[in-house]
């Protein structure tokens, strides 16, 4: 292939393994498969055009070019973020183009796209001195620059950070920066998301795609996968497993009308356990070490003391990883209270052990995927159930595993749904009793029973200013989901309604970091925010690019344990759409 003869002639490097000789990859090789990739909607192409290039890559580029593809910096797992704003990404290419920033803001309103801004706007730049005389770019420069960038934090990170950009966009050429600011800002639009790469990596080193597919759910590095692929094969492949200390996808459920459906779905029986109105925790613990990661992959050790110190008594393994739920609680009276309290404990990095006396939390764990070095993972949900109450023992609420019944009645359940909504909860959760456990993906082996439809996640793509008592306040949000064959946002609505007059200060203080243009009273943000919404309907609409429009939008709460990968996609927002002309009664149906 074209592409494969572009690897042939660079400069050979010194790497850490004996007798190897590794080849430094030029940023512009793989400048050259992005471009190719856009040019092309074809799925097996794409894959087909990834695969030429990833025989030629040495073991070190593999792992970060197959991160680069799938629109990230560093593995899924890593907590590691380079925290670089639009604003920030602004002032950069304003400094380096000779512009102002409000010529640069003007760039990105009519482009869209804060790359295309920096390759127009540095394509006419007359190239920094300091640029003569560097070599060009490798993909390795790239990242260790994004590494540093990752480790500057504290007092004058910021300005830290901008200096930084300005010499790594001086040295880019103008395509090159287009896919620097891409991934800088996670917004790489070329189609090769983690199945793409999946699909190429079998192509190039002749591994079954399900073995491929398989280490990737489970190791959740697809940078790490490539390198075994072409290192050690299927063997290699196969023995990926999760381990301690590095957190996995959660799996995730479909929701269905009621009990009987939820019957149906699971062959007429199945274990319900209390959904909990709390967010998402996993506990990892390697010997005396314990760590909390949020769904999002985000280490919660500190910010959750009393969590972890109930992890610490109540847990019979010397190493394991538990699938929890974290609920708030009132500490007198012991009642579950809102979310969004649990919210106020997980980002909170200040005062963290007087709001734990304020606002203390319980663990509820309702799964187990790893225990005294097995991963658990390929065992039925009953077993690991029965497995999970033996290794968690409570002393008291903090940390006790979720409420549990095995029922086959449709009747039953409806009871023991009332009975979680009479206690506060969301609803039920049901589960096949022979499932295995699947990382990251939303199969029918989980399904939830709410109260009501299922509110929705989507994320804050513009903004606007309110007026009057309210000026200073950003005030109306319009709401995206996920467009993933298009790689884009697809807007379903403008959301005001719901939020008390302290949740707006606090969405304007988030938003106002990620403005990256301003028109009146108006404002472009960065797709970062989450917001939890709930609706009368979703209909159908011509107006908006998803298709659908929600009707009586209103705001539930910001979701800070949520990422813009966890938005919802255009796919389930018509499958809810279908849904919510079969919901008739809650759970009792």
């Amino acid at each position: 292939m074209a592409i494969r003869s572009r690897l042939s002639h660079r400069t050979p490097l010194l790497l850490s393994t004996p007798g190897r000789i590794d080849y430094a990859m030029y940023f512009k090789e793989l400048v050259s498969l992005f471009d190719e990739l856009s040019a092309y909607s074809s799925r097996l192409k794409k894959a087909e055009i990834i695969a030429g290039f990833l025989t030629g890559a040495s073991e070190d580029d593999i792992e970060i070019v197959c991160t680069f593809l799938t629109g990230r910096i560093f593995p899924a797992w890593d907590t590691r973020d380079i925290g670089v704003a639009g604003k920030t990404l602004v002032k950069v290419i304003a400094n380096i183009s000779g512009k102002s920033s409000e010529e640069v803001v003007e760039s990105y309103r009519d482009t869209g796209h804060l790359g295309i801004t920096a390759e127009r706007l540095l394509g006419k730049k007359v190239a920094m001195s300091l640029a003569a005389f560097e070599e060009d770019l490798t993909v390795a420069d790239l990242y260790r620059h994004f590494e540093e960038l990752a480790a500057m934090t504290g007092k004058g990170s910021a300005q830290k950070k901008q200096r930084m950009l300005s010499r790594l966009l001086s040295r880019a050429a103008p395509r090159e920066a287009y896919y620097v600011v891409s991934l800088a800002t996670r917004n790489l639009l070329i189609g090769s998301k983690e199945g793409v790469t999946e699909d190429a990596i079998a192509q190039s080193f002749s591994v079954p795609a399900d073995a491929v597919r398989r280490a990737w759910m489970l190791a959740n590095d697809i940078g790490l996968v490539a390198r075994i692929a072409k290192t050690e094969g299927l063997p290699g492949l196969q023995a990926l497993n999760i381990e301690p200390m590095r957190p996995v996808r959660p799996m995730l459920a479909q929701n269905v009308a009621g009990a009987t459906e939820a019957l149906d779905v699971m062959g007429g029986r199945a274990a319900f356990e209390t959904k909990y109105d709390g967010a998402r925790i996993q506990v990892h613990k390697a010997g005396p070490e314990i760590k909390l990661f949020s769904r999002k992959m985000e280490d919660l050790t500190e910010a959750l003391p009393d969590i972890r110190a109930a992890v610490s008594e109540s847990v019979h393994a010397d190493s394991l990883i538990l699938d929890c739920e974290a609920i708030a609680v009132d500490r007198h009276t012991g009642k579950v209270i809102p979310f969004q309290n649990v919210l106020n404990r997980i980002r909170r990095k200040y005062r963290v052990r007087e709001l734990s006396d304020q606002i203390p939390m319980q663990l509820r764990p309702f799964d187990i995927l790893y225990s005294d070095g097995e991963s658990l993972v390929d065992r039925p949900f009953v077993e690991r159930r029965a497995l999970l109450e033996k290794t968690v023992v409570p002393l008291d609420k903090r940390c006790t595993p979720s409420e549990f019944k095995i029922l086959d009645d449709p009747e039953a359940v409806a009871a023991f749904f009332k009975q979680s909504i009479d206690a506060g909860h969301e609803g039920l959760m049901a589960k096949d009793l022979n499932a295995d456990y699947s990382p990251g993906i939303r199969g029918r082996k989980m399904v939830k029973l709410k109260e009501t439809l299922e509110s929705l996640d989507l994320v804050v793509i513009a903004a606007e200013y309110g007026h009057g008592r309210k000026a200073g306040w950003i005030t109306s949000y319009e709401l995206a989901a996920r467009d993933e064959v298009n790689e884009q946002w697809a807007p379903v609505g403008r959301v005001s309604g719901g939020v008390s007059d302290e949740q707006l200060r606090e969405l304007t203080e988030q938003i106002k970091p990620l403005i990256v243009g301003e028109h009146g009273r108006m404002v472009d943000v960065e797709p970062q925010i989450v917001l939890e919404v709930k609706f009368n309907e979703i209909q159908k609409s011509p107006n908006y690019a998803s298709g659908f429009a929600l009707r009586f939008p209103r705001i539930v709460r910001i979701r800070d344990d949520k990422g813009p990968d966890d938005a919802e996609t255009l796919e389930r927002l018509d499958a809810l759409y279908r849904l919510q002309f079969k919901l008739k009664e809650p759970a009792a149906t």
